[in-house]
């Protein structure tokens, strides 16, 4: 079996920039707007936390030869895996029964994946 390396981030997903879609109409003595529509467009992100947390466990994992698992909580899959292992916060690493909450000291890293 393939040691893993799960990690748990949050891919948020932003407005980047809204625009109105349409043209109004004439009626009567007045304009219609009714045919306007907003629309927003969006852009999804890694907090810079989550970015500096997956470049290390890229590094420490092609050292290690470990594989590595993203979790993305910010879906329904992701949710459902993230609460299944008690997962709360993000940046989360799990390695077998080790767990790490936060941005991981590379020490701390090192440790958890030369015990497994």
């Amino acid at each position: 079996m393939a040691k893993t390396i799960e990690v748990y981030i949050v891919n948020k997903e932003v407005v980047t920039q809204t625009s109105l879609e349409g043209r109004p109409l004439a009626a009567g003595d007045g304009v219609h707007y009714c045919s306007v529509k907003e629309i927003a467009k969006t852009e999804k992100i890694i907090s810079e936390e989550e970015t500096a947390t997956l470049q290390l466990v890229k590094k420490l994992a092609a050292e290690k030869g470990f594989k590595i698992q993203i979790i993305d909580t910010a879906n329904f899959r992701g949710k459902i895996r993230a609460k299944l292992k008690g997962v709360k916060t993000t940046p989360t690493i799990i390695v077998g029964d080790s767990r790490i909450e936060g941005i991981p000291k590379r020490e701390e890293l090192e440790t958890v994946l030369s015990n497994k």
